[in-house]
C-alpha cells in the first residue's frame, strides 16, 4: 500500500491523534501505542518497526520459544529475519493493533 493509504487507514482506525495509534508486534503479539513507544524512550523510527520491548528493561528475546511470558520482546524489523507483515511503499512495518 502507499503511505497515503496507510495514513488513511490509521486515521480511520484510531483518529487524528497519532499518539493513540496501535501497532502489533508480529512475533510476540504485544500491542503498543505510539505513546507507549515514546514513554519507553524509543526513537520515532522504531515505532511500528520494532517491538516496544527493545526499549523496556523487562522483555523477552524474539525467537526464544522457551520464554512463554506474555510480555513484549526485542524483535526488530531491521534484523536478519523480517516478519513484518505490511508493505508501505517498500518498507515492511507492523500491522495496526486492533
Amino acid at each position: 500500500m502507499t503511505k497515503d493509504e496507510w495514513l488513511l487507514q490509521g486515521q480511520t482506525l484510531f483518529g487524528q491523534n497519532m499518539m493513540q495509534w496501535k501497532f502489533k508486534c508480529p512475533y510476540c503479539g504485544h500491542i503498543a501505542t505510539v505513546a507507549d513507544y515514546k514513554n519507553a524512550g524509543a526513537p520515532e523510527s522504531g515505532v511500528g518497526f520494532s517491538c516496544v520491548g527493545r526499549w523496556l528493561e523487562v522483555h523477552k528475546e524474539a525467537f526464544d520459544d522457551k520464554d512463554k511470558r506474555k510480555i513484549p520482546c526485542d524483535y526488530s524489523g531491521g534484523g536478519l529475519i523480517n516478519i513484518s507483515p505490511v508493505d508501505v511503499d517498500g518498507n515492511m512495518v507492523f500491522e495496526f493493533g486492533v
